[in-house]
Parts: C-alpha cells; structure tokens; sequence
C-alpha cells in the first residue's frame, strides 16, 4: 500500500477524530494509575482492555511483569516490532500517616516556590483499587528540598495509600489541561496504532507479528531508573526480530521550535544521549517519511533533535534496537496543569502507523 493511500485512510476513520480522540482519553485519564498497580481492578489497565475491545483489539497481561499488550498480525510468527507506551503516572506514598507527609514515586515538578493541587488517596480494598481520600497536596521548596503534604478532606490517609494528583481534563482553544497527560497520550496512540494498522494495513503486518505493549512502572523515586516495567517486560519476551517504538510526552523546546501546535514529536536520541539512539538508518528512513507525509498532510509531524527526557528506552534499548521516539510535545508535566494541543495528538495518530509500516516494508 502506498503511503498517501494509508494517510487518506486514516484521516476518514472516525477513530481519529478530535472529538473521539478527546473521548477516550478523557476516559483513560479518570481512572488511577498507580506505579506497579496498573492492570488491577480500579485502575487503568482494564479501561485499557475495555477500550482495545471497542477498537476490535483484545489486550492481555504480559506473563507475570504485571504488563499488558495487545497482538496484531501472524500469532505464529516471531515477534518482529515491538511498539510501547507507559500506563503509570506521577504518585506518591505516605511517609508520614499522622502529619500526611508523602514522599514522591516519580520525578517531580514545582512551579514556583510552592505548589497546591487536587489529590486523591487510593488503596486495594476487597479486591480492587478504591478511591478511599480525596483532599490536597501541597508541594513546597526548602533549602533545595521539596516537602510534600497530602491534607484530606475526606477518608483518612494510612500508611500503604498511594496518593495521585487529580484535575478532571479541559479542552480549551485546541488545548487539554489536565494532569496524566503522561502518558495517557501515549497509551491511546499506541491503541489507535494497532487498530489502524489492523484496520487499514492488513497487507503491511501480513506475516508479521507486532506487540503494542503497555509497561507498568515508567519511573523509580526521583534518582533512581526509568523502565522498571519495561525491564519486566524485556524479561518475558525474546528481542523483537527489528526492534521497538517507543511512545511517550516530549519536552517543550521553544528555542528549537518543538511547541504545542507543530504535529507529532518523532526524536533521535533521548535525554542528551543518556537514553536511547536510533540507527542511522532508521533516523534517515523517518526524516525521508516525514518530508513525503507532510507535502500531503501538513504539520504531521516534526523531527525533534532537542533534549525529549528518558523514559523507558534507557532499559528496552539494552534489550532491542531503538526505531523511533515517538510522541507529543507538552508542558508542565508532572502537574495539574499539564497541556498538550488535540491536534497534535490526531497527528501523531496518523504518523505512528505510517512510520509503521515504512518500517515492516523497508526491514531497516
């Protein structure tokens, strides 16, 4: 299939739609999703399954990394590429039950010298996860230290509680505001992916078996790892024959112009070098991709060479080769106030399969 016939699929599948693409992420963002806690009931992981189910995709745990995945193409063949997102984002546990002190699971960000935010505190109850607190969280800088209290509003806070920042989504002139936007995002394309490819590219995976996995645990305490879940993952797999994509948010770089508004963020070596590098060839492969699918579609993508942090590349790339580092560029992560442009998202929709394909056709 050649790939303006794939782009104008696409684009007249109703899947990609602003409004249907603001739907399910509004939906993957109101459930939790708790550092290693994610395919539990109450959490994010079976709104994931429910949503595949919709798209006519079966998701289904990865052995026992407490990962999911979803398998499109020849059962029976060798894994040939492996396409990840994270489904955990930024929470806290309680150090200190009795003054609500928390102490952070994940990077964390501080606008100014203080920050306040809607939280909530979860716990696994009668077999699931529950909301059992809702309250406020308030982060305040000390001699180069953050401090975090959690103050409930109602329920009461005991020591094993996860707490999670909370903030129902807007959209605002294109914009959503929210928080979990990391990596919500990268969870609902990797899902519109494997459905486009299913879909729209049946001749591309003929033969071929792709993974679209969903990793749990992204990020240790702020100086420990990244990949934790991906590590797990690696563990249950055998290396994928090409290699993997992985999807996740990208740093805003107003110097470089890679701002929110330009399309999907496809980047080449992450975190400075302290993270993944892709292959000369899959780098020229993408750059040539992205010149042909923006004469026909503008603003699709942009090629990002500036700093687009470490995620779970820094561990799958130990494991597989690095063939993309896709995503969407936003602000303020790790906050209530995290934004990303819809239409950034409808792009990196159609980029994904597209690069895809280019991929399984080129055997880079």
């Amino acid at each position: 299939m050649q790939i303006q016939e794939l782009l104008e699929r696409i684009s007249a599948d109703r899947a990609v739609a602003p409004d249907a693409v603001f739907a399910r992420l509004t939906r993957l963002l109101a459930a939790p999703a708790p550092a290693n806690s994610c395919t539990l009931p109450g959490t994010v992981g079976p709104v994931i399954q429910q949503l595949a189910g919709e798209l006519g995709l079966r998701g289904a745990p990865v052995g026992s990394s407490g990962n999911l995945a979803i398998e499109i193409g020849d059962a029976a063949a060798p894994l040939d590429l492996l396409i990840s997102a994270h489904m955990d984002r930024p929470c806290f546990r309680v150090r200190d039950a009795a003054d609500g002190t928390l102490y952070p699971l994940c990077a964390i960000r501080v606008p100014g010298d203080g920050y306040t935010c809607g939280a909530v505190g979860l716990r696994y109850v009668d077999g699931r996860v529950r909301v059992i607190t809702s309250g406020v969280m308030r982060f305040d800088l000390a001699g180069g230290d953050t401090r975090i209290h959690y103050q409930p509003e109602s329920g009461e806070l005991r020591h094993g509680d996860t707490l999670m920042m909370r903030v129902t989504p807007g959209l605002d002139a294109g914009r959503i505001i929210g928080t979990g936007l990391d990596n919500a995002i990268g969870v609902l394309l990797a899902l519109l992916a494997a459905y486009a490819l299913g879909k729209h590219a049946p001749d591309a995976i003929a033969g071929r078996r792709l993974l679209f996995a969903f990793t749990d645990q992204e990020e240790g305490p702020p100086i420990g790892l990244f990949g934790q879940g991906a590590l797990r993952l690696a563990h249950n797999l055998e290396p994928p024959r090409l290699g993997f994509i992985n999807i996740d948010g990208h740093n805003v770089d107003e110097g470089a112009g890679h701002v929110l508004g330009v399309g999907a963020s496809h980047a080449f070596v992450s975190g400075d070098g302290r993270g993944s590098v892709l292959p000369m060839d899959a780098q020229a492969l993408a750059e040539s991709l992205a010149e042909q699918v923006n004469r026909a579609r503008p603003g699709t993508v942009r090629p990002n060479y500036s700093y687009i942090s470490r995620s779970d590349d820094m561990l799958l790339s130990t494991w597989a080769r690095p063939l993309g580092l896709c995503g969407v560029i936003a602000a303020n992560a790790h906050t209530t106030e995290e934004t990303a442009a819809l239409s950034d998202i409808v792009s990196a929709a159609h980029w994904i399969p597209l690069l895809v394909t280019t991929i399984l056709y080129a055997e880079v």
